[in-house]
C-alpha cells in the first residue's frame, strides 16, 4: 500500500517537459527564480548523498524530507516527491544519480505542486 501512495503522488508530480515543448513540466510561473534554484541545489546535493533506496520530498513548508524504502511521508504534507530507488534512474542514468536529479526538475509538474501547496496551506501561491 505504501508503495502505491508514493507512486500515485510521484506520477501526478510529473508532466512532459516544457523545455522540449511537450507540456508544462519544469515550468514554474510566479516563484522567485533564485529561491527555486536554491531549493533545487539543496535538494539535489542532499539527495545525491543518500545511500540506498527511498524517497525525497519537498513539504508544504519547503522543507526537504527523506523517507526510507517505500515508507510514505507521514510527518509533513508533500508537495513534490522524487523516487530515489535505483529502478527510477538506472536504465537511463546507470548509477549516476546526480544526472537523474538534475533532469527530474525538467518534468516536475509545478502546477500540481502549487495546487497541493495551496490546498495544504490555504495560501494563494507557492
Amino acid at each position: 500500500m505504501h508503495c502505491h501512495i508514493n507512486h500515485s503522488l510521484f506520477w501526478t508530480n510529473l508532466a512532459p517537459s516544457a523545455a522540449e515543448g511537450k507540456g508544462n513540466g519544469g515550468a514554474l510561473r510566479d516563484a522567485p527564480l533564485k529561491e527555486v534554484d536554491t531549493l533545487k541545489k539543496d535538494f539535489n546535493a542532499t539527495t545525491a548523498a543518500i545511500q540506498g533506496s527511498g524517497w525525497r520530498w519537498v513539504s508544504k513548508t519547503l522543507e526537504i524530507v527523506t523517507t526510507a524504502n517505500q515508507d510514505p511521508l507521514l510527518s509533513h504534507v508533500a508537495i513534490i516527491g522524487v523516487d530515489i530507488w535505483e529502478h527510477a534512474f538506472y536504465l537511463q542514468y546507470l548509477n549516476v544519480k546526480v544526472d537523474y536529479l538534475n533532469v527530474i526538475w525538467n518534468v516536475i509538474n509545478f502546477e500540481e505542486a502549487e495546487r497541493r501547496y495551496v490546498e495544504a496551506s490555504g495560501a494563494s501561491k507557492l
